[in-house]
């Protein structure tokens, strides 16, 4: 569910250049991500931003699903650039050269930003859908489809949006905290969150939540911690949780409810 543009370049262009091509961009910003790959957003504005690769015989802007104004309009600026620096052109996702630039014009950044919002919003009547934003990851599913379904269009992207950038952008920068890769193979691996009372924390989405204990910890899913969380924690989209050092009455609360869903031995037998 990307965009993809392909700029075929007459002049090389180094990774190391693609960092400067911001530097006049008001709030613009640039990781190299290795493997010829950089990252572009706009810092508190983007909601997915987009990544420039340098292949062998090309560079290729992606554009990913749920991107707003501010990247279109950053994608505009710098295949601009490029195209200056290395006398290219650009070819579409059909092929095609393009030959009328903006590459995202008005009409094609409202009506992509709409069709996308209506799209995810769909999906996650019956299934999960995250994103990875230039943050953290914004999570849709069921729980968000009952607070979207009313809205159409405009209103929908607005509020999808605003959900994006406050999950990205407005929320404490807390401990992600011990995260275990569980598993003999790739392909059984378990991700699991280890969680204490003794940091605060952003949780993110997991196979697994292991709620310490001194004995063994206690395991159970995001979606049942979420029907338990204490009363300090705030549930920002379908699975991120601010979760902050709790009252210790509030943590063995949780711990008593949690026990009643453990997951650990069904766990373990099914291995």
């Amino acid at each position: 569910m990307s965009i993809i543009h392909n700029i075929i370049s007459k002049k090389p262009i180094e990774i190391s250049k693609l960092n400067t091509l911001v530097s006049d961009i008001d709030g613009a910003m640039c990781e190299n991500r290795g493997e010829g790959t950089c990252y572009f957003w706009i810092d508190g504005k983007s909601t997915r931003g987009f990544e420039i690769t340098l292949e062998q015989d090309s560079i290729e802007v992606r554009n990913m699903i749920l991107s707003n104004r501010y990247d279109y309009e950053l994608t505009n600026k710098i295949i601009a650039k490029i195209l200056s620096l290395t006398d290219g052109i650009i070819i579409n996702e059909d092929e095609e050269e393009r030959t009328n630039h903006p590459v995202f014009d008005n009409d094609k950044i409202t009506q992509t930003e709409i069709k996308d919002c209506e799209l995810v919003c769909t999906l996650s009547k019956e299934h999960h859908v995250s994103i990875n934003g230039p943050i953290r990851n914004v999570h849709f599913g069921k729980r968000m489809y009952k607070e979207f379904e009313s809205l159409e269009g405009e209103q929908l992207k607005n509020k999808m949006f605003d959900l994006i950038l406050t999950v990205n952008y407005q929320i404490p920068n807390f401990e992600r905290g011990n995260i275990l890769q569980v598993g003999d193979s790739k392909d059984n691996q378990k991700i699991m969150k280890v969680l204490s009372n003794d940091t605060d924390y952003i949780l993110d989405k997991y196979d697994y939540i292991l709620l310490y204990v001194p004995d063994r910890p206690i395991m159970i899913t995001n979606d049942i911690l979420n029907t338990m969380l204490p009363s300090n924690w705030t549930l920002m989209d379908e699975y991120t949780v601010i979760a902050p050092v709790t009252d210790q009455s509030e943590w063995e609360k949780l711990l008593a409810n949690a026990k009643k869903h453990d997951l650990w031995e069904s766990f373990n037998n099914n291995k």
